[in-house]
């Protein structure tokens, strides 16, 4: 663990550190001046931070009228500001990039538990971010960071937007993206606040996996069975015409999620959506089925990123790594897709181009352009006013 960021081997690690930055056309004394300057969107005042040294930025920062958004941005704000420092200071970078996975703490005798720790006790803000930073400089994927951002990002969530006791309402179906998702809900909420809803239609093979999982987060469940639901709404539509493939691959989805609905409006719930980026990327679910909800934890996480974040939560492994397949023809995801998420992940975080595989590259770019519409808001007419 990193803990000094005032000793002079890692000074650079703080925002003292007097390295220029430049943040929206502005060139600052240190990231500092820069973030302190971030306080206002008055371009005028933000110049006046330029020349300043850290403890001048940080004093004239005490004296201005802060932005009215200010609580919700600045954590976004130290970050733009220490990316930029790192990015535009290759040598920085790479001192960066050399602490490799340790920890980052900035500890501090002056009482600051947001941005840094005293006495053990603080949120740490600014060493996360400072790991994020290297993990994005480096191509790494920092699983632990990862992880508690992301229970902090779903703690925050239904804080700010819900009320104390509203659960999060999670589909289960025994895989990686609902066990993961119901156990980042769970370290952020508390087991009393997660509820798992299982949905088999007629007789489920795998079961016992949901099972495992709810017994394993000891979280309340309900088995709600939409196999007489399927075969009801069914047989309605073929009475008025030929049922087809994709109605029948899509409706058991879209009446799932429905059911977790109305289990949530039962319960004072938020459906947690658990869509992974790799699947999103070509479309692999179903549009208002597993593609809805109301918060989305994983769905900016690549299979190969979800299942490292699933052993980190400690899992069990054959949860987090059991072999996804359609529940239909017996077939792999990966078999119906003609690629592995391997393949899809490394392409999608840029580790390779595919120039060696330009089929399989026009693939992925065909399916992802045919699926946007499954990602993008419901497109509406707008009337020219002129």
């Amino acid at each position: 663990m990193i803990n000094d960021f005032n000793c002079e081997k890692f000074f650079f690690l703080n925002n003292y550190c007097e390295i220029p930055v430049t943040v929206n056309g502005i060139t600052f004394r240190s990231s500092e001046a820069a973030f302190q300057a971030q306080k206002t969107t008055d371009t005028e005042i933000q110049k006046q931070f330029a020349a300043l040294d850290p403890d001048q930025s940080k004093e004239l920062g005490h004296s201005i009228s802060l932005r009215q958004d200010w609580e919700q941005v600045k954590l976004n704000m130290m970050y733009v500001v220490n990316k930029a420092k790192f990015s535009q200071n290759p040598a920085l970078a790479d001192k960066l990039i050399a602490t490799g996975t340790e920890k980052l703490v900035e500890e501090n005798n002056w009482g600051d538990t947001f941005w840094g720790v005293e006495n053990g006790i603080g949120k740490n803000y600014l060493g996360r971010i400072l790991m994020r930073i290297r993990s994005e400089l480096s191509g790494a994927f920092d699983t632990e960071w990862v992880a508690d951002e992301l229970v902090d990002w779903v703690r925050n969530y239904f804080d700010t937007t819900a009320s104390p006791d509203t659960k999060a309402v999670i589909g289960i179906s025994g895989g990686k993206d609902s066990s993961v998702a119901a156990a980042v809900c769970t370290a952020a909420l508390g087991k009393d606040r997660v509820i798992g809803v299982l949905m088999p239609q007629g007789k489920q093979a795998d079961i016992d996996c949901s099972l495992k999982l709810v017994n394993h987060l000891g979280i309340k469940y309900f088995t709600i069975n939409i196999g007489d639901t399927v075969s009801a709404l069914s047989a309605e539509i073929s009475k008025n015409m030929e049922l087809s493939n994709q109605a029948v691959v899509n409706t058991p989805a879209r009446i799932r999620m429905t059911t977790l609905y109305a289990v949530a409006a039962c319960n004072n719930g938020r459906v947690i959506n658990t869509c992974n980026l790799s699947e999103d990327w070509v479309g692999y679910s179903t549009k208002f089925g597993d593609s809805a909800g109301d918060v989305s934890p994983l769905s900016d996480l690549t299979v190969t990123e979800v299942l490292k974040i699933g052993d980190h939560l400690g899992l069990p492994y054959e949860l987090v790594h059991k072999v996804p397949t359609d529940g239909l023809c017996g077939k792999t995801d990966e078999e119906n897709l003609g690629f592995t998420y391997a393949e899809l992940d490394r392409y999608i975080r840029g580790l390779t181009d595919l120039s060696d595989k330009p089929e399989l590259k026009a693939k992925i770019d065909r399916m992802h352009a045919l699926n946007l519409h499954k990602l993008q808001l419901m497109p509406k007419f707008e009337q020219n006013k002129l």
